[in-house]
């Protein structure tokens, strides 16, 4: 047999083999990222879970009271500090729901629906973020997501006006 074929049956071998190694080292390396993208989506549906409720557990009854007036009428808060209050639940509510739709592949959120829901249900949170700086508080993303959502409530059902919106739940009868 001659040297220089054997050499190349060598050579081929090995790049064969490196070649197995690779791709087995590639296929690790998918898995991995699937997992960590799993492990991501189930760390952005728990962290929307935890503020949802601690938000939800630190109300005392005068602080519900506040948020139930003005969602439904923003200009019965008469109180500076009742505004600023609002204002702060507001930005708080938006960024859980902004969390949703921005990650809404990862989580399964239906996107963007969840934010229509809460402005439609709440004239006084529409009003707030009309004419607060609710606004300048949100990254640039999230006012121009806002601003379209709350146009297209305001048109429907005016700038008072709740929107109903129906359930998604598929099994009605």
């Amino acid at each position: 047999m001659d040297i220089e074929l054997l050499a190349q049956i060598i050579t081929g071998s090995a790049t064969l083999i490196v070649a197995i190694v690779l791709l087995f080292q590639l296929k690790q390396q998918s898995n991995q990222l699937k997992l960590q993208h799993k492990d991501f989506a189930q760390q952005i549906k728990n962290q929307i879970g935890d503020r949802r409720t601690s938000a939800t557990l630190s109300l005392n009854p005068e602080m519900r009271e506040i948020i139930f007036k003005a969602r439904y009428d923003y200009k019965s808060l008469q109180e500076t500090h009742e505004k600023t209050f609002f204002h702060q639940w507001v930005v708080s509510a938006i960024e859980i729901l902004m969390m949703k739709n921005f990650y809404t592949n990862e989580t399964g959120y239906e996107k963007s629906l969840h934010l229509k829901e809460y402005f439609a249900s709440s004239p006084g949170a529409r009003e707030a973020y009309r004419t607060s700086t609710i606004r300048q508080q949100l990254d640039k993303e999230s006012v121009k997501i806002l601003d379209e959502i709350i146009r297209e409530v305001d048109e429907e059902v005016g700038l008072d006006g709740i929107l109903e919106i129906n359930s998604t739940y598929p099994y009605k009868k």
